[in-house]
């Protein structure tokens, strides 16, 4: 009896000594999916998607094809989701896996291109996700206004766009996940502005394969620059890569990500 009383204490010990495993990371995905894919185009982006199994998927140019198209197919993997398509580029969409506890939809400033926020439940903790597409660099904004005059104003626009998020965020105190199309490289204003602000830059993380993301899979050119990014802060990312397959002019960006200790 005294043997077996012992044995159970053994026992006992050891499981109370036993440290538990880390919950596995999480995956998130930024991906313009072109708001002119055609049918063919709009199933390789979903292949990829459906190949990579994000948990947090930030969608860009999102369309009322692909918006029905993604639901038919993933759907169900992606049951708690908030997808706000359009015709043309503004279009937004979050896909999760994880109960949304809130979404809002917002105008950056200071221009009204949509973007998406959303308060993820996952596990224990409250994530938000903040899903945003920055001005392009050839946008016009009056009639006479070429490529010359155009990007100069936009990459000031911008500038403003990402003081303004950081502005937006600057109180939030738990996790944030910032992805998206931002239109410029990490050495932009905007991009500059949310690296002051903390914001750590997945590809500088562990394990990463970046580089450029556009033009992309529909494009005959090689890729030239890096726009699309994934940022978190109060997060641990690694191993993020840009994806060279899909169906669309920009190149899907997926990294793994975790709750900072």
């Amino acid at each position: 009896m005294r043997l077996q009383r012992l044995a159970v204490l053994l026992l006992l010990a050891a499981c109370g000594s036993h440290t538990p495993a880390s919950p596995p990371p999480l995956k998130a995905m930024a991906y313009n999916v072109l708001y002119s894919s055609s049918e063919e185009d709009v199933r390789k982006s979903l292949d990829v998607i459906a190949k990579e199994q994000p948990d947090i998927l930030c969608l860009r140019e999102l369309t009322p094809r692909f918006a029905r198209a993604f639901q038919q197919r993933l759907g169900k993997e992606y049951p708690h989701s908030q997808l706000l398509p359009r015709k043309g580029t503004w279009g937004v969409g979050i896909a999760s896996r994880h109960r949304l506890l809130r979404t809002e939809q917002f105008s950056q400033r200071p221009h009204r291109m949509p973007a998406l926020e959303a308060d993820v439940r996952v596990g224990k903790q409250k994530l938000k996700v903040v899903c945003v597409h920055l001005m392009a660099p050839g946008s016009t904004h009056r009639k006479g206004d070429g490529l010359l005059e155009s990007i100069p104003k936009n990459a000031v626009l911008r500038e403003k766009q990402g003081r303004a998020l950081v502005k937006r965020y600057a109180r939030e105190q738990g996790p944030l996940l910032l992805l998206g199309d931002m239109n410029e490289d990490r050495s932009g204003a905007a991009m500059q502005a949310l690296a002051a602000a903390d914001f750590a830059h997945a590809c500088d993380g562990p394990g990463a394969s970046c580089g450029a993301t556009w033009p992309g899979a529909t494009s005959v050119l090689p890729s030239i620059v890096e726009i699309d990014h994934i940022l978190g802060r109060r997060l641990t990312l690694a191993g993020a890569k840009v994806l060279r397959e899909g169906g669309s002019d920009h190149y899907p960006v997926r990294a793994s990500f975790g709750f900072a200790p």
